[in-house]
């Protein structure tokens, strides 16, 4: 994916909203923007402690934001090298000004990252910038640079005498990844495309070759290489439910568990990012489940799903754990926390300018029928937080508001909790407020009778972005017809990432609370509701 202004401004706003079907349902399950669907109470800000020097500061504390002022956006795959991860991102030190180069933060678990610096700098080459690729460990010597060398596969404008444009080169690492050096255009642009990018490469055991998936003009493309540097068109996969450029794709396989928990075989996923104003979505992550047999993919029904029906869960890359017991039981992914209908808007108070998600985990399971990907926080997550307040078990009514704990004020942290259905039955809706405070809050509002939940921003802070995608409310369907939804809710400086039901529904946002909202507020609308399993981790 290219960076900042000379891309994707072209992603359409959508004023027509459709209504959601429930998670287990089956077609597209989609997501999109919705009307503010029923009331919205502006909750009562509660008494907040005194702020700690995390929370001071503005900055995100358990996401990986932008460094020094600039500017960061797609993530790059992440590799394990010995017991740590090391991820790469686009970053722009000089924003709006320059251009992209790829930094390195390292990992022992998947939540803990540490900034490393630049490994491939900007301006290095007469190809232009690096843009968006994919790193492989070349443990076999494929490619003639040493067994376990580590391989980057990445775009760059390539705009020389030749008119290539958009072509994949080749760096290489001996490192693990903190400096690279360049090798070649090894993927040149020769069908001309104006797209014809996001290299995503992996090495295909039943045929003993490489696979790269290229984002191309209408298409994933879909080529082979025995070495990296030889590559061989093999098929595309076309499709017109996600509009403008199919970018960032990713293709994996993923055993399909049944709802009991028992395998049903192996299927593949493909995965990417793209404009969805045809079905109300604007931008976001779309995928299909189908076969790949080394050469194409089929999917299984012409229509997918969005993976994270939010606003700000884009360029998402999705990789496994090779060192697991089964690799094939999950899969990870993170994206990067914007939406490029007003990235370029954000103000910056606090010194940075985008951020990516928190690392989430993907099962493959039927769903009503359907194989879905449920995607859920990983455990290790609950690393980052050293102190956990429990509320009690309460049943509340219209105009009897959940009374939190003391100390459950939160303006980094997790909130979770459990609301259950009554013997009158569920109440028009749920509405749980976080980040409130000064008049500002932000809503995960949940229509139990409906099967639909959405979440509220446009009054989380001042000065937001002056755009219709960030005013609308996101909504997703999620099946409350067992009378419980689970519910986890993660907050952090400049985001909410919302899961229900272990991973049916997500939806993840940017957001622009003041440091100094932090209250807690959970009411309902008609009848009654049991809440339990309270627990606020900060």
């Amino acid at each position: 994916m290219i960076s900042m202004i000379s891309r994707r401004h072209t992603l359409g706003l959508i004023a027509t909203l459709p209504i959601l079907p429930a998670c287990g349902a089956s077609g597209d399950g989609g997501g999109g923007l919705v009307s503010t669907p029923g009331p919205t109470p502006t909750p009562v800000p509660s008494a907040t402690p005194t702020p700690t020097a995390t929370t001071v500061s503005g900055r995100p504390r358990y996401h990986i934001a932008a460094p020094d002022g600039g500017w960061i956006n797609d993530p790059q795959r992440p590799v394990r090298i010995g017991d740590s991860w090391t991820m790469w991102a686009l970053y722009n030190p000089t924003w709006p000004n320059g251009g992209t180069e790829w930094r390195r933060w390292t990992s022992p678990d998947l939540v803990n990252w540490t900034d490393r610096g630049v490994a491939i700098p900007r301006r290095t080459t007469s190809f232009g910038d690096v843009w968006s690729g994919s790193a492989v460990v070349d443990t076999n010597n494929t490619a003639g640079f040493g067994a376990g060398t580590l391989i980057a596969l990445a775009t760059m404008p390539a705009d020389n005498a030749a008119g290539q444009n958009q072509s994949t080169a080749l760096w290489y690492s001996r490192d693990g990844g903190a400096s690279f050096a360049f090798h070649a255009i090894v993927h040149p642009n020769f069908p001309g495309n104006k797209p014809f990018r996001d290299p995503t490469v992996f090495w295909h055991a039943p045929t003993a070759r490489w696979v790269m998936t290229l984002s191309e003009e209408g298409k994933i493309g879909f080529y082979t290489s025995p070495d990296l540097k030889q590559w061989s068109y093999a098929s595309g996969f076309l499709s017109n439910l996600v509009g403008g450029v199919m970018e960032c794709s990713h293709l994996f396989p993923l055993h399909l568990y049944e709802a009991d928990g028992t395998t049903a075989g192996d299927k593949w996923v493909l995965l990417v990012g793209g404009d969805g104003s045809a079905s109300g979505f604007i931008g976001g992550t779309y995928y299909w489940v189908g076969d790949f047999d080394g050469t194409s993919f089929t999917a299984d029904g012409a229509t997918g799903r969005w993976l994270d029906q939010g606003a700000d869960y884009y360029a998402a890359v999705v990789w496994r754990d090779p060192a697991a017991p089964d690799p094939l039981a999950a899969a990870y992914t993170i994206g990067w926390m914007s939406n490029w209908a007003y990235a370029n808007q954000l103000p910056a108070p606090y010194g940075y300018r985008g951020q990516l998600s928190i690392v989430r985990q993907l099962r493959l399971q039927r769903i009503g029928g359907v194989p879905r990907l449920r995607m859920t926080p990983i455990a290790a997550q609950n690393g980052v937080f050293q102190q956990v307040v429990t509320g009690s078990d309460q049943t509340i009514t219209e105009g009897s508001d959940y009374a939190w704990p003391t100390g459950a004020d939160v303006v980094a942290g997790r909130i979770d909790l459990t609301l259950n259905r009554t013997a009158g039955g569920w109440p028009a809706g749920a509405w749980l407020s976080v980040r409130g405070g000064d008049g500002f809050f932000t809503q995960v509002g949940l229509e139990l009778r409906d099967n639909r939940l959405f979440v509220k921003r446009d009054a989380s802070g001042p000065n937001p972005p002056d755009s219709a995608a960030w005013r609308q409310n996101r909504s997703a369907g999620c099946d409350f017809g067992k009378g419980v939804a689970k519910v986890s809710v993660f907050v952090d400086a400049g985001s909410i990432e919302v899961f229900v039901n272990d991973g049916e529904a997500v939806l993840s946002e940017l957001i622009n609370a003041p440091m100094s909202a932090k209250s807690l507020h959970l009411d309902i609308a008609g009848g009654s509701l049991h809440v339990s399993d309270v627990r606020i981790s900060t």
